[in-house]
């Protein structure tokens, strides 16, 4: 019987074939043949129309599955049809709008290879690009260490943006002992999954940058700005009280600076876009009596008020 990969690389496709093709030429691209080995490439396609994925994996000589859905099995559905298949030790989940950065994979094996025994949840860092590949910023975690389920709650609870999804690998035991991703949550099933996640197992950080996590009008993460996401969120902080890791006190804390960021950067996607009124509903999210009941962010007062006062005046001008 072959030896299970080290690694799998799950890509869920939905109806972005040229994404796809970025995402799987980073991974063919980023290791020499006599290193796929370790590697597997697992490819779910929920497209209308199923992508010659032979042509992009033609200098691949590792494994990989390629399966069209017949039918459309939908997003949370979807991801986990691709975990599903994944034999190697650790997954790593890759969205068909992000990619590999060229040192990605070798930077990843090198790690699991060196701490795979050790930690069971690795958390590298990541240039966050535009849809024409500009590097906008970059995320990176400040230093290389082992967080504790407490440690890495109270990170995860009080960014927003902590986790970038092609950042984060996993033991795939994990699954068994947590779950898939659960499609109650909707599109904030990834956060319910890290929490799930660091409160078993806390995560070790990486302080270099092995993938590209894409921003631009198409992605998911664009219409979750919205009442409903709030309530959702909600039930996961909920989630959080319920395994009594951090006290009542920094839960409220970490949930009023995690709404105000939430607000805030959904505000600031749309004033960047010049969609002022968008930008202005977002922000009103702030007036929501869940929000108001959490008190003022420190962390994110200055922000907020700077905000407020650029869509005043915009009212103004308007």
């Amino acid at each position: 019987m072959a030896q299970a990969p080290l690694l799998s690389i799950c890509i869920p496709a939905y109806n972005r074939p040229q994404g796809l093709a970025q995402a799987v030429r980073s991974v063919v691209a980023a290791l020499l043949p006599e290193s796929h080995d370790p590697v597997e490439v697992i490819i779910i396609d929920d497209s209308a129309t199923p992508t010659a994925v032979e042509d992009l994996l033609a200098g691949w000589s590792g494994r990989w599955h390629y399966q069209h859905n017949g039918q459309r099995l939908g997003m949370v559905a979807n991801w986990n049809a691709s975990l599903a298949q994944a034999a190697g030790e650790f997954i790593l989940l890759l969205h068909d709008d992000d990619y590999l950065l060229p040192q990605g994979i070798t930077t990843i094996l090198e790690t699991l290879i060196q701490y795979g025994s050790q930690f069971d949840v690795f958390l590298f860092g990541v240039h966050l690009v535009d849809s024409h590949q500009r590097c906008l910023r970059r995320q990176i975690p400040r230093q290389q260490t082992w967080l504790s389920p407490a440690q890495a709650l109270r990170q995860l609870l009080r960014h927003s943006s902590f986790v970038r999804f092609p950042a984060l690998i996993w033991r795939r035991s994990l699954l068994d002992e947590v779950g898939y991703f659960d499609p109650a949550y909707g599109e904030a099933t990834d956060l319910y999954q890290w929490l799930r996640f660091f409160a078993q197992k806390g995560v070790y950080t990486v302080p270099r940058a092995t993938a590209a996590y894409t921003i631009h009008d198409q992605a998911l993460t664009m219409g979750m700005f919205q009442a409903q996401t709030l309530a959702t969120l909600g039930n996961i902080f909920a989630a959080a009280a319920n395994l009594s890791i951090l006290s009542p006190a920094e839960l409220r804390q970490c949930q009023c600076d995690f709404f105000h960021q939430f607000i805030l950067a959904g505000t600031w996607r749309f004033l960047r876009r010049r969609q002022w009124q968008r930008a202005e509903a977002v922000y009103q999210l702030f007036d929501l009596p869940e929000v108001i009941a959490l008190g003022r962010s420190r962390r994110w007062q200055g922000w907020r008020w700077l905000f407020g006062a650029w869509l005043w005046l915009l009212r103004r001008v308007n």
